[in-house]
């Protein structure tokens, strides 16, 4: 026995010694040839939610080489915000923010992100702006996460920004998804919510966090890990909404019964030049418009006031500077002036900038930087003040 150790150790000790070898190279020529992203596990599966948000009560960092670092605060529902959610109450007059990773402030600080300086330049002790941006999420988000936390959070207006992916977003199926033009509620048991509660105890493992912060091969392998993930939750989300057809018994909750048609025979009789053109599922933004009078509807079962704020990817900016015109900007907008939802966009504004997508724009994946958000902070606040929405 004690010659079969001599004889294995060695081997075990040379294979060991090798691998670690491996992994230093792969590592350094990584970080030298291939910068990958490091962070903390930054998504958490939210039951209630039934979806994913920003880890809850985490303080985190993103580092991607050469092009951004950010350090963030997300609360205990997930918000971006230093602030819990029982420290609401406090506040008479709250803002709320409802988008994606542009809403979030992919790539700045707390500090610098649209949000946070539209709070600032209020600059009244009475007033909140929550920031409820997710990376990853469209309309769809925006209206489930209105029905789930709209009373708990009680704004008095909510803000919907809209970014040119969204439209893929709403296909997902990842919170709904529309059987013979009604809206409904996806089932928790799927194959993506049991991968995703499975994915959750990734947020307290301590060895995987420490690997996924600083270790750019690690992060190489989990971003492609990941892709096969989402593919596989994709194709799960599909094959629910396929099932789900042949099924009758399906209900929406209580706050999920509403019309998005919004077509009555006494405007049609009245005011022929505003009725609502009937939308087809063949539409490419046909998920978009039904979500976004969904959640246009439930803000104002609620009382509250709405609006949508069009951010442009810079590839629309590319469109704009070519044509003179943003297709998807432009549908959006005869969309929301048919259904009474008042419609802005950052394009004008940022075509008065130099160089806007070089001066505005992270040089990689695109998100705004620091002069992105304050420009969007100082339109935000001009217009919230022109719509006498500012206390």
């Amino acid at each position: 026995m004690s010659k079969l150790i001599k004889k294995v150790f060695p081997l075990i000790i040379t294979f060991i010694i090798s691998i670690s070898i491996a992994l230093l190279i792969g590592e350094f020529a990584i970080r030298l040839f291939y910068p990958q992203v490091t962070s903390p596990v930054q998504f958490f599966y939210d039951e209630k939610l039934g979806g994913m948000v920003p880890v809850p009560n985490q303080t985190g960092f993103k580092n991607y080489p050469g092009v951004y670092y950010y350090e963030y605060k997300n609360n205990d529902i997930g918000m971006r915000d230093n602030r819990k959610v029982s420290d609401y109450k406090k506040y008479p007059y709250k803002i709320l923010c409802l988008g994606d990773s542009f809403t979030y402030g992919w790539g700045v600080n707390d500090n610098e992100t649209f949000a946070r300086i539209l709070e600032k330049k209020i600059n009244k002790d009475s007033v909140a702006v929550l920031n409820a941006g997710v990376s990853g999420a469209g309309t769809d988000y925006a209206l489930r996460f209105f029905q789930v936390r709209g009373k708990e959070l009680s704004p008095n207006t909510v803000i919907y920004f809209y970014f040119d992916n969204d439209i893929n977003d709403n296909k997902a199926n990842a919170y709904f998804h529309i059987e013979n033009d009604t809206i409904k509620l996806n089932e928790q048991n799927s194959y993506a919510t049991i991968n995703a509660l499975k994915k959750n105890k990734l947020v307290q493992n301590k060895i995987y966090n420490w690997l996924s912060s600083n270790s750019q091969l690690f992060g190489l392998i989990r971003y492609n890990v990941g892709l096969m993930w989402n593919k596989k939750v994709s194709e799960a989300n599909k094959a629910s909404e396929t099932n789900s057809e042949s099924k009758t018994n399906s209900k929406l909750p209580d706050n999920r019964g509403i019309d998005t048609t919004r077509n009555t025979a006494k405007q049609e009789k009245t005011d022929p030049a505003k009725q609502k053109s009937q939308l087809l599922p063949e539409d490419p933004l046909y998920h978009t418009y039904k979500y976004l009078s969904a959640l246009e509807i439930a803000t104002k079962k609620q009382g509250v006031n709405f609006f949508v704020f069009y951010i442009p990817a810079h590839t629309s900016l590319e469109e704009y500077q070519k044509s003179g015109t943003i297709g998807v900007e432009n549908a959006l907008n005869n969309y929301c002036r048919q259904n009474q939802i008042k419609f802005f966009s950052f394009s004008n504004e940022i075509e008065k900038v130099k160089n806007p997508i070089e001066s505005l724009y992270l040089p990689v994946d695109y998100h705004w930087n620091k002069k992105g958000h304050s420009l969007a902070g100082n339109y935000l606040y001009q217009t919230l003040k022109q719509e006498n929405i500012i206390p």
